[in-house]
């Protein structure tokens, strides 16, 4: 099959090394049907909302505003240039933060019609550590301040379940669904948090969304793609849909663990995998 990649970055967002087109023609040379370029959207829109931000280097995680328009232009050009080779399809990954929605929208409304879809993420709490950006390397000591890693679970999925269940954060795809676990911190009490997956997963099928599997964790401590396998069955279980996204940082880890990926999908029980464009869904045969 011709493999589709629905979450990359590129150096707008000031951690991922590479220019959109040189994701594009990395995935040419792959052979891949779908390029998605899904960047960070800025944060900075929070800054007079949440002060607390801050306490973190939020201009190191996303695009700043001034860059969303040629963020949207490069995105048409290449498309046009491309447009026998690769479907290059057009996104942002938007951070969640609660009773923040009306500010977020105000600055995507402008763009949300050239979009085909939405990854909808959590990467900072804002709990017993104070606003804490979990999957920062240079916050592992914010970990101290919980007594056992569970607690930093249900923040995790607190704020997944606020988001799923917003009536104005757009969203299609959730993202790295057990993100908490990317330097190897597993669930203490894996029960009571699987208690909280399962609640998690029935808002994710109520509201009709999708779940990517994220490889980015395989490259990671962890060495496990997002979602755990355990929780891959529990999404089979409840006819979740399923995408498959590489979190690329950089060209080279475009459909990273792919091939592998698709075969625990296969073993599950899997059989399809869903598509985009212009916010709507398709699916297509694996």
């Amino acid at each position: 099959m011709r493999y589709e990649d629905w979450h990359t970055h590129n150096y707008l967002c000031k951690h991922a090394v590479g220019t959109i087109e040189d994701y594009i023609k990395k995935a040419i040379e792959f052979n891949l049907n779908v390029i998605g370029i899904s960047d960070h959207f800025p944060y900075e829109y929070l800054i007079s909302e949440l002060p607390t931000l801050d306490q973190i280097p939020y201009e190191e995680y996303a695009m700043p505003l001034y860059d969303l328009e040629s963020y949207m232009f490069q995105l048409e050009k290449l498309r046009e240039k491309y447009v026998d080779q690769i479907h290059v399809r057009f996104a942002f990954e938007i951070d969640y933060f609660k009773h923040q929605d009306y500010v977020l929208n105000k600055y995507l409304k402008k763009y949300i019609d050239k979009l085909d879809y939405i990854l909808g993420s959590v990467h900072v709490l804002f709990g017993k550590a104070g606003t804490f950006a979990f999957d920062d390397g240079r916050f592992l000591n914010k970990y101290k301040e919980y007594s056992i890693n569970d607690e930093i679970y249900i923040e995790f999925y607190n704020s997944l379940q606020d988001m799923i269940k917003s009536p104005t954060f757009e969203l299609d795809i959730v993202t790295h669904f057990d993100l908490p676990k990317k330097f190897d911190k597993r669930a203490e009490d894996k029960d009571m948090v699987m208690e909280k997956v399962i609640e998690t997963l029935e808002l994710v099928k109520k509201h009709d969304l999708i779940i990517e599997i994220n490889t980015s964790g395989l490259r990671k401590e962890v060495k496990e793609q997002y979602p755990s396998e355990e929780i891959i069955r529990e999404m089979y279980n409840l006819d979740i849909p399923v995408l498959l996204g590489s979190d690329a940082h950089q060209p080279k880890e475009i459909a990273y663990k792919f091939k592998e990926t698709t075969n625990l999908l296969k073993n599950i029980g899997y059989n399809q995998l869903a598509h985009f464009e212009k916010r709507k869904r398709s699916y297509v045969d694996f």
